[in-house]
């Protein structure tokens, strides 16, 4: 377990992402065509993702989701949430540079240029849905005409919103989300996805394939782990420095029925998706305290900054707590009631005098009718701690 501290602790693109706009129209006309750009990352082969020109700053259009990346000045854009930036100067009409990722060791850039989107087309027609079970997990796919948009679940979350094309047979699916750069592409052989491949950056490539998963069947539930029988108390080093530590006893002192840990770091795509809906639904139970528990990849004082951007950007009401190294070792030794911790985001549900509930993983608002069942388990285990529900 982490030992605290006393007292602290490229040429243009053509046609190709006029569906990445919004989803119910590929091309809005109200939108300026040299306002569009497609962003071109410097892995091989590309990853590319739709960019907007708003202002001064840059707008990520990941199917539904937006991203803005904020000028500083000076050709210096931030990635929210997670840190890092763009960086980079404008050559005639094309933006050139790199971003840097500042959540991984050393210096990690990947190369980046922007390029105008040109003779914009629109799609038509409505979308047809297909479920896949390929080798990274199970994969949503909303297709019209050549314009594809995806996730991909796993049993620890899912991959968020994907966004790309399917021309003579061949599916590229991309996603940037400010902590990671995905690129997947395969070929489609009648019930197969076959010859593909999944890039993460410039770090990481493996084969890719699937097939159609039959229709019916439970295809969304909420993950849950066993409690291993232990006292839950947790402590964690807060952004001033100060030790934490949250039992019963602490509990009984801040008047509160029942308490939500968000197992958690500053570095998961899934844990912010998570925190957002913890916010979301908070101001409704205040009788219930809440806590995010993070787990890092540096972990001494230089990181509580980190959690402090982290907490404002997502408008916590509540601490986040250092817990120790990004690890799901340490974090389940921190933790103490289970014996491993199988993902990150791990939420436990607790009120003294009952077993605590531990969900895992978690299936973000990319999933559509996953999440709907991933916050319909939420809203009943935080009415169950505030003694609203009758379902024990």
């Amino acid at each position: 377990m982490f030992t605290f501290p006393p007292r602290t602790i490229k040429a243009a693109s053509r046609c190709l992402y006029a569906f990445l706009t919004v989803t119910t129209v590929a091309c809005s006309t109200s939108i300026p065509e040299q306002n569009l750009y497609v962003a071109h990352f410097g892995t091989q082969p590309e990853t590319e993702v739709l960019a907007e020109r708003v202002a001064d700053d840059w707008v990520i259009r990941n199917g539904e989701e937006r991203i803005v990346l904020r000028h500083l000045g000076e050709e210096l854009y931030a990635v929210p949430v997670f840190g890092g930036s763009w960086k980079g100067r404008w050559e005639g009409e094309e933006w050139r540079g790199h971003w840097t990722d500042s959540l991984r060791p050393g210096d990690y850039r990947v190369p980046l240029s922007l390029t105008p989107l040109l003779n914009l087309r629109p799609t038509t027609g409505s979308k047809t849905t297909s479920r896949w079970d390929t080798s990274e997990g199970a994969l949503l796919l909303q297709t019209r005409q050549d314009s594809v948009w995806a996730t991909i679940s796993t049993p620890t979350g899912d991959y968020r919103y994907l966004a790309g094309k399917k021309v003579d047979n061949t599916l590229t699916i991309n996603t940037f989300d400010g902590a990671h750069l995905f690129r997947f592409n395969a070929t489609i052989q009648g019930d197969s996805l076959v010859q593909g491949s999944f890039l993460s950056g410039t770090h990481y490539t493996t084969s890719f394939d699937g097939v159609l998963a039959p229709e019916g069947g439970e295809r969304w539930k909420s993950g849950l782990q066993a409690f291993n029988g232990a006292e839950l108390t947790l402590s964690g080093v807060n952004v001033l420095g100060d030790t934490v530590i949250w039992d019963k006893s602490a509990l009984e002192a801040v008047d509160k029925s029942g308490l939500v840990v968000d197992v958690m770091g500053t570095w998961c795509p899934n844990c912010m998706d998570e925190a957002r809906l913890l916010a979301e639904l908070a101001p409704s139970h205040p009788d219930v305290q809440f806590v995010s528990l993070a787990f890092e990849r540096s972990t001494d004082t230089s990181i509580l900054p980190r959690l402090a951007q982290f907490q404002e950007e997502l408008k916590l009401s509540w601490d986040v707590l250092l817990g120790g190294k990004a690890s799901k070792r340490i974090a389940a030794e921190c933790l103490g009631i289970v014996d491993t911790v199988h993902s990150f985001p791990t939420t436990v549900f607790w009120a003294p005098g009952s077993d605590p509930v531990i969900h895992t993983g978690f299936n973000g608002p990319a999933t559509k009718e996953g999440y709907v069942v991933e916050r319909a388990f939420f809203e009943n285990q935080l009415k169950r701690l505030s003694g609203r529900s009758e379902n024990h």
